[in-house]
């Protein structure tokens, strides 16, 4: 069962505790009316009342996904049903009514009670999603702008939002980034307006001089700064010439390229010398020249919607994405990972080099996050005062850190303050296998500087 999906179980029990709060309602209307003694406007109302409870929250359920399904049912609809039995039991007692619920009632709440406790076990598993493999294929036929922006809007934020948890796409950019006019509280700048800002952001005095100078190779990426005509060929905007004529697209181009060419003030390391911010078209994220060109456009268009004439990225044309896994009307395949990959393709796989510094995997040098020597670090974390998790030893609280990321935020101690809570994804469990779980939690046990 996907995640944000609706589960059959709790839509179908659902409908039956509604029909049993009916049945109720007319079974104390047929009482108070066989007998002059019971008040029958006060119990009337009362069985009415959590009629028109039991309704609402009937509609309320089938508004929300599997995950929320199940939180819901348990936190009310559950107490709900509970005090209906309370009530209609005082019912009985208070007015001597000697009838009780028939048998096939009461055999109806043992086989709910029965089936609840085992879905609520399954549903505690970690879930395999049975998902088709993604597809390779070429982009075929003619793409309209508008459909190739909304292609770039999928690699960033992705196609399906799970609720309570961010929209992430395969580009991962909302861990870091914020889009919206005005919200400047993410990690890294706020890309809104970025698709016309960055043309007059290559002529400021300090994208000439900081931290690498235009014409020079900044080392991390092997790109030479302001100079769009060194763009490795398969990137490179056509009919691109020096830094004399660069628009803001090729400024956009370059930061995804070579983070470190230019950084914002105040978002990066070592004085905003260095940028946190990973190489878009390298592992783990490895974004295709048409992914890149497509992320592009959408920057360009997205804070004035249905207006492209500003975007300057080519259209593909149909053989372009040969053997490239492009965006489709299907969106793209979720992540999971079985456990049968090697450990450096499960890390990979669910992007972890993005923001930490891994021992073991090659180029996870990722400084987002906290660095990953677990089998020195998790002992003493475990005794922290501010720790509130449950781990006992290095393996819980490694499995609890991925599993739940907000159970203990660590120190950034470069900064003298907490890594901030929410932006390690959540939604971990819907990703990985039980035998995925154990070999990620035995790795990471075994890290150290």
């Amino acid at each position: 069962m996907l995640p944000e999906q609706r589960d059959i179980l709790w839509s179908f029990l659902t409908l039956a505790f509604t029909v049993f709060a009916l049945y109720v309602f007319i079974n104390v209307v047929r009482h108070c009316r066989e007998r002059e003694d019971v008040n029958g406007k006060f119990w009337g109302s009362i069985f009415g009342g959590f009629l028109v409870v039991m309704f609402l929250e009937a509609i309320h359920m089938f508004s929300l996904n599997q995950a929320e399904q199940m939180s819901f049912f348990f936190g009310k609809m559950v107490l709900t049903i509970f005090v209906l039995l309370l009530a209609w039991g005082i019912f009985f007692k208070s007015n001597s009514v000697e009838d009780q619920s028939p048998p096939i009632i009461r055999a109806f709440f043992w086989w709910t009670t029965v089936s609840v406790l085992l879905a609520g076990y399954s549903n505690w598993l970690p879930q395999q999603r049975s998902d088709p493999p993604p597809k390779a294929t070429e982009l075929v036929g003619e793409v309209t702008m508008e459909e190739y922006a909304e292609m770039g809007r999928v690699i960033i934020f992705g196609t399906e939002q799970i609720a309570g948890q961010k929209a992430i796409g395969k580009g991962q950019c909302p861990l870091c980034h914020t889009f919206d006019a005005g919200d400047n509280i993410g990690r890294c700048p706020n890309l809104f307006g970025v698709g016309q800002r960055g043309a007059t952001r290559v002529k400021e005095e300090r994208y000439m001089t900081s931290p690498v100078k235009v014409n020079d190779k900044e080392p991390g990426s092997g790109i030479i700064k302001g100079d769009p005509s060194q763009i490795p060929e398969e990137y490179r905007r056509p009919g691109a010439g020096g830094h004399d004529s660069m628009i803001a697209e090729d400024y956009i181009r370059e930061s995804m390229m070579c983070p470190t060419c230019y950084v914002v003030k105040g978002y990066g390391k070592a004085g905003d010398t260095k940028s946190p911010m990973p190489t878009i078209n390298k592992p783990p994220i490895s974004l295709s020249p048409i992914e890149v060109n497509a992320v592009i456009a959408y920057l360009q268009s997205y804070n004035e919607p249905g207006d492209y004439s500003k975007v300057t990225v080519p259209l593909p044309t149909p053989g372009d994405g040969d053997e490239e896994e492009t965006a489709s009307d299907d969106g793209e395949a979720p992540i999971f990972v079985t456990g049968s990959e090697s450990i450096d393709v499960i890390v990979n796989t669910l992007g972890c080099p993005l923001c930490h510094t891994i021992p073991g995997i090659e180029g996870a040098m990722g400084e987002l996050g906290p660095k990953l020597h677990e089998k020195i670090n998790a002992p003493m974390r475990i005794k922290d005062p501010r720790y509130k998790g449950k781990a006992t030893n290095t393996k819980e609280y490694v499995r609890e850190s991925i599993l739940n990321p907000s159970a203990y935020l660590v120190m950034n101690e470069e900064e003298n303050e907490v890594y901030p809570d929410g932006l390690m994804p959540q939604d971990f469990k819907h990703k990985l296998s039980v035998d995925a779980i154990d070999k990620l939690v035995d790795f990471i046990s075994q890290t150290e500087g």
